[in-house]
C-alpha cells in the first residue's frame, strides 16, 4: 500500500510556542525510528498545547518531534488524540525544560547552550531563578550572562524577576554610612568561567548529574526489556508444557495399543463382518 501523505502538515496550521525552541530537534534518522515506534504502540506522551487567555489560539508547546515523526511515518495519517492544553497559570518556559530535561543527556556545553537560550528569551530572570530552572549552578549562569551582554546579545538589565515574580536591582545600593570595603578582585568572564573547572565546579556536578539521569534512563529500559523477555518465558513455557502434554497423550495412546488383546483367530483376519469376508476357493 503506497503511504498517504497528509494534505497539511501540521506547521501549516499550528503555530509553535518560542519555549518549544529552545531543545533542538531529532535528526530525521532517529525521528523514523520513533515514528515507526507510534505507529506501532501508539502516542504515549501527550502533544502539550498552551494558551495565554481564553480569546488567544492555542500554540503548540511540547511535541514537535513527535507530530514531526507520524508525517514522516508511511501508512495512513494518525489522529492525534492524546492532547493537553495549559493555560497562563503554567509557565511555558519552565514547563519546557522541566519536561525535557530529564528526557535528554545534556553535557556541560549543551547545557551552557540551553542557558544562553533561555537567558535571550527572559534576560531580566534572575541567575538564580534561571539556575532553578534549568538545574545549574547561579554562578554558572551569571557567566553565560556577562559573556551575553560582553557580545551584545542581550542587555543590560538593572531590575531582574527572582522566583516570586518581584523586580530586584541586580546590585545593592550602597549606604551612605556603610564604610568603604576593599576593592575586590575584578571579575571577569574568564575568571568567572574558571569557578566552573575542578571536581567541585557547576560544570562537573552537571556532568555527573546528567550522567545519572542517563544511567536511570539505561536503568528504566532494562526493566522494560526485562519485563519483555519474562513475558516471551512465560509463552515459551506454556507453550512447552501443552507440547509436553500432547507427547504424553500420544505416548499413552501408542501403549494401548501396543498392549491390546490380539484379535479372535479367523484366517488371520480381524473381526470383520461375514458378509464382507471373501470365502476360500
Amino acid at each position: 500500500m503506497t503511504s498517504t501523505k497528509p494534505a497539511v502538515f501540521w506547521r501549516d496550521s499550528l503555530p509553535i510556542h518560542p519555549a518549544a525552541e529552545l531543545f533542538p530537534l531529532m535528526p530525521p534518522d532517529e525521528l523514523r525510528v520513533l515514528g515507526e515506534d507510534i505507529m506501532k504502540n501508539g502516542l504515549r506522551s501527550p502533544i502539550v498545547l498552551w494558551r495565554a487567555d481564553d480569546k488567544t489560539p492555542a500554540v503548540l508547546l511540547d511535541g514537535r518531534n513527535r507530530l514531526d515523526a507520524i508525517e514522516m511515518a508511511p501508512g495512513s495519517p494518525v489522529e492525534v488524540r492524546n492532547v493537553v492544553v495549559l493555560d497562563h497559570t503554567t509557565d511555558p518556559y519552565a514547563f519546557v525544560i522541566s519536561t525535557n530535561i530529564h528526557r535528554r543527556h545534556l553535557t556541560a556545553e549543551k547545557k551552557r547552550e540551553l542557558i544562553a537560550n533561555l537567558l535571550k528569551a527572559q534576560p531580566d530572570r534572575s541567575d538564580r531563578q534561571i539556575a532553578a530552572t534549568v538545574k545549574a549552578d547561579h554562578k554558572t549562569v551569571g557567566a553565560v550572562r556577562t559573556g551575553l551582554e560582553a557580545r551584545g546579545e542581550i542587555p543590560h538589565v538593572g531590575n531582574r524577576q527572582d522566583s516570586k515574580g518581584r523586580k530586584q536591582p541586580t546590585a545593592k545600593k550602597k549606604s551612605v554610612n556603610e564604610p568603604a570595603a576593599a576593592s575586590p578582585k575584578k571579575m571577569t568572564t574568564k575568571s568567572l568561567a574558571q569557578e566552573d573547572i575542578g571536581p567541585n565546579s557547576a560544570d562537573e556536578i552537571a556532568r555527573l548529574n546528567a550522567r545519572v539521569d542517563e544511567l536511570q534512563n539505561q536503568k528504566r529500559r532494562l526493566e522494560i526489556e526485562n519485563v519483555g523477555l519474562r513475558n516471551e518465558i512465560e509463552k515459551l513455557t506454556a507453550t512447552n508444557n501443552s507440547l509436553r502434554q500432547q507427547i504424553a497423550e500420544l505416548i499413552g495412546a501408542q501403549a494401548k495399543f501396543d498392549n491390546a488383546a490380539p484379535a479372535a483367530d479367523d484366517g488371520g483376519m480381524p473381526d470383520i463382518p461375514a458378509f464382507l469376508r471373501k470365502t476360500a476357493s
